[in-house]
């Protein structure tokens, strides 16, 4: 859950700051877009986030596979 948790909130806190610099967000000189891109990276490796909330369901939840 703290991978789950981490990765959303730095996705979330990434895209508020390329959505509040809008076009200059792309721009080598303000960073944004590779903090947008390390963030994004966050959410697909090593493991998915459906594979953390499939893991959580399964074994803390005790509900059936669903994969």
């Amino acid at each position: 859950m703290a991978k789950f948790l981490g990765s959303e909130a730095g996705f979330q806190a990434a895209d508020v700051a390329m959505q509040t610099h809008g076009g200059f967000g792309y721009a080598e000189e303000y960073h944004v877009a590779r903090y947008w891109r390390e963030a994004r990276l966050m959410k697909i490796a090593p493991i998915t986030q459906e594979l953390v909330l499939a893991y959580v369901t399964e074994h803390v939840l005790g509900l059936p596979r669903s994969y």
